[in-house]
């Protein structure tokens, strides 16, 4: 079938790129036929993919995988998930799957709660896709300072981004000799800077469309370019121009010193390609993904291993949302054989909480600042970033090609992609002096050494020279770094004394957040605050509390010990929710109206279960919490509302909360028949041990009620409503039918009449719709009118049908 490039939206996906404008191009007119020239647009494409990762808990037959799939595509009412192909597997061992079309995120998201659910299923998720973000930026100059320059690129002068971090001097201790670092990106062109440092690389990016280069996965790492023609990234898109990114990225972690261009901050380190994104700067997580598992050293099916495996990994990129588990996975490899991750905040100027990778764990998350040492106004911020680094009027390499390479070419450009290539630039210099450390220990380094300016009080800076511990000049030896040691004081000292069998040893100093102060342990962090005294949070649900933004987050701070639950879970208090785990659904945070719904059904000794994941947003004012057993759903208008069990399937065939029947105005109750009934903003979902759960609503939920409900002649419905063959729908319920259309409206039928009605064909015999009910006369005989005539039913059970 032919299929189109997928979109997501630009604020939820977003490269963290910001854009210059491009100086003209010299590509040939063939080459730029039907392009339009470079352009600035906050126009957000539609969020949507054609892709699921499905990880199972134990091995599974193809067949079995696409069976787990058809029924949660059945339960979430996703039929593009009905038929799937397997992709591949990735290198944790989930199965990539291609739906049958394309879906919105949402609905995929839905579909990965349902997949979720599956005894055999460990995890399900989207897989996602990243993008470039093209927003403004000025090409203005900026205030240079003077650099004592140690290289003789004509670029130096305009490199203030090394002056500001002293990187020139750090290069008397290390200048990243044997060290290599991986490259997540668009891949790289060449490059007079770039390809005697380039020692290999792969094409991650899975498929053609996406390929720019006529194929999915191959060995030629290279950026054939970005571009892409009008209407190929989503329906009404412009067409544009390539970006060059990851060879711009590439150029500020090692550009050689030579007499072209510019120098890296590590001008001596060896660069490994591994580009995930293609056209349009779109790729997916599960690229993603096996690039870093690659680079980690890690097997991918299909892909020679490299030369040699990355010492320090770049991704210059950033999505909205949780950090998916496959890419936390391939992180997870990563950092702990000892391969620090650096990765971009992202530009939304949003809490970086909100973006991945910025919130995944195990990496250090970089925000953006200018020659002024102000945090640039697009660079997201908050707890989740550990430093701002340069971004901003970066220059470095590129090419001047609109499409296809053309010539080489230096650069500037904006964002928090520029800034994370000079982080993982200073750890390549730190690998180099210190070749042994963990990613935590370099992590610490990086964090112990920024400097603190007034103009910056939500963070630290960079500083590349103070993170080699560089303290006397270049002409003498300097000092082994000593060995950090950490003291604790006051009432996270008092609990420290009391555990610390279970804590292990202090791992920071104490460290202000939120109003109050928090110190990490080898097992764990303890907080206080004047209101809340001190309690340790460790384990599964401090990385919940992490997701959440520890105490700068919603959660705020502690206000208990994490406890039993009595039923094999357990929990732990916090001041504005709590935080639950178990351990066949991890841990996730409760919160404010949901919390409050949650705790009125009974928490998790109740009908819902656990919680299988985090609040998420639905994009239309609300927000819902996906539990084992059903959601909670809120809104301004009406609140929060568990919606569970087979009600909850019911909603979901409905449309949920977008569907006709909107959100849940309260929960589900007996109807005292052994039933229940849950109201909606537009109808309500009627449960029977008999007929299941079913929608009723608009005018054939009226007619229900009219009847007497469930008490009435019609029972229970046993199915949803469904259309007619002839304009119009009906409903089927224990005792009978209701039909509706246009002219006739919703009209029941049941009995000996519905029976002989049904006999004949319905709506599709002469007689057509139902245009009354049951009329009893006078001779006890009972007639229903139709569109084309009558049935009669007469005392001793004979029916005559009249065709007008």
């Amino acid at each position: 079938m032919q299929r189109s490039m997928l979109a997501p939206t630009l604020s939820a996906l977003t490269l963290a790129l910001v854009l210059a404008p491009l100086a003209p191009a010299t590509a040939s007119p063939a080459e730029n036929a039907g392009l339009l020239p470079q352009q600035v647009s906050d126009e957000a494409p539609p969020e949507i993919t054609d892709r699921m990762i499905v990880k199972y808990r134990t091995p599974v037959s193809e067949a079995e995988s696409e069976q787990v799939v058809e029924d949660a595509a059945a339960e979430a009412d996703v039929p593009e998930a009905e038929k799937t192909t397997e992709v591949r597997t990735t290198g944790d061992g989930a199965a990539v799957v291609e739906l049958a079309g394309e879906v919105s995120t949402d609905q995929a998201e839905k579909l990965a709660d349902e997949l979720a659910k599956d005894p055999a299923v460990a995890y399900a998720e989207p897989d996602r896709l990243v993008s470039t973000a093209r927003i403004p930026g000025g090409d203005e100059p900026e205030g240079m300072g003077s650099v004592a320059a140690t290289a003789t690129d004509p670029g130096v002068p305009s490199l203030w981004a090394l002056t500001n971090l002293r990187a020139f001097e750090a290069w008397d201790t290390a200048t990243g000799k044997g060290v290599t670092v991986g490259v997540v990106d668009t891949g790289f062109a060449n490059h007079p800077d770039l390809d005697s440092q380039t020692i290999g690389g792969y094409d991650f990016v899975s498929t053609a469309a996406l390929g720019n280069d006529g194929n999915g996965r191959d060995a030629d790492a290279r950026d054939p370019g970005t571009y892409s023609t009008a209407g190929q990234c989503y329906s009404g898109s412009a067409a544009t121009n390539s970006i060059w990114h990851g060879t711009h990225v590439a150029g500020t972690v090692a550009a050689k010193r030579d007499s072209y261009g510019t120098v890296g901050v590590a001008p001596d380190a060896t660069l490994l390609n591994a580009r995930a994104l293609g056209a349009c700067g779109y790729g997916y997580v599960s690229d993603m993904a096996d690039a870093v598992r690659w680079l980690a050293g890690d097997s991918v099916a299909g892909v020679p291993a490299p030369s040699r495996r990355a010492d320090v990994i770049n991704m210059s990129l950033s999505m909205g949302g949780g950090c998916p588990a496959t890419l936390q996975n391939a992180i997870n490899t990563a950092w702990f054989r000892n391969i620090p991750v650096a990765v971009a905040a992202g530009n939304s100027g949003r809490p970086a909480i909100e973006y991945a990778p910025g919130n995944c764990y195990n990496v250090i998350t970089v925000g953006a600042i200018g020659s002024d040492r102000v945090r640039a106004s697009y660079s997201n911020h908050g707890g989740a970033v550990d430093i701002y680094a340069p971004g901003h009027h970066i220059l470095s390499a590129g090419n001047t090609g609109r499409t296809t390479p053309v010539a080489p070419n230096s650069r500037f450009d904006y964002g928090t992609s520029m800034a994370t290539p000079h982080v993982a630039g200073t750890l390549a210099l730190l690998k180099q002096k210190n070749p042994t450390l963990s990613s935590d220990e370099y992590k610490q380094l990086i964090l112990d050494s920024g400097d603190v300016w007034s103009t910056l009080p939500e963070g630290k800076t960079l500083n590349t020279h103070d993170a080699l511990w560089i303290t006397k000049p270049a002409a003498t030896a300097a000092p082994a770094a000593p060995t950090p040691t950490y003291t604790t004081k006051g009432a996270i000292g008092n609990l420290y004394q009391r555990i610390k069998s279970q804590t292990g040893a202090p791992t920071s100093h104490e460290q202000p957040i939120a109003g109050g102060v928090r110190q990490t342990f080898a097992k764990g962090t303890i907080y206080w605050t004047s209101a809340t005294g001190a309690y340790w949070v460790r384990g599964g649900i401090e990385s919940a509390y992490k997701r959440n933004g520890t105490a700068a987050g919603i959660l705020r701070f502690p206000r208990s010990d994490e406890r039993s639950n009595g039923i094999g879970g357990a929990y732990q208090l916090f001041q504005n929710g709590r935080i639950l785990w178990s351990s066949s659904s991890g841990s996730h945070a409760l919160t404010g109206a949901i919390d409050r719904a949650y705790a009125s059904a009974g928490s998790e000794k109740g009908p819902l279960g656990y919680p299988s994941a985090d609040r998420r947003t639905n994009g239309i004012g609300g927000y819902y919490q996906s539990f084992q057993n059903g959601r909670i759903l809120w809104s301004s208008a009406h609140g929060a509302h568990p919606v569970t069990g087979a009600t909850s399937w019911a909603y979901s065939r409905a449309g949920s909360e977008r569907g006709a029947l909107g959100y849940p105005t309260g929960g589900a109750a007996s109807d005292g028949r052994g039933g229940t009934s849950q109201p909606f903003e537009k109808g309500r979902i009627v449960w029977s041990s008999a007929g299941g759960a079913h929608p009723l609503k608009g005018s054939i939920g009226g007619r229900h009620d009219r009847s007497g409900g469930t008490a009435g002649a019609l029972g229970y419905p046993t199915t949803d409503e469904a259309a007619t063959s002839t304009g119009g729908v009906y409903q089927v319920f224990q005792n009978g039918r209701i039909y509706w259309s246009p002219s006739t409206y919703a009209q029941e039928i049941k009995g000996s009449i519905g029976r002989a009605y049904l006999a004949i064909g319905g709506t599709t015999s002469r007689l057509g719709f139902p245009r009354t009910g049951e009329i009893t006369r006078s001779d006890r005989s009972v007639v229903q009118y139709f569109q084309g005539g009558s049935i009669t039913w007469r005392p001793g059970g004979t029916v005559r049908i009249d065709y007008r």
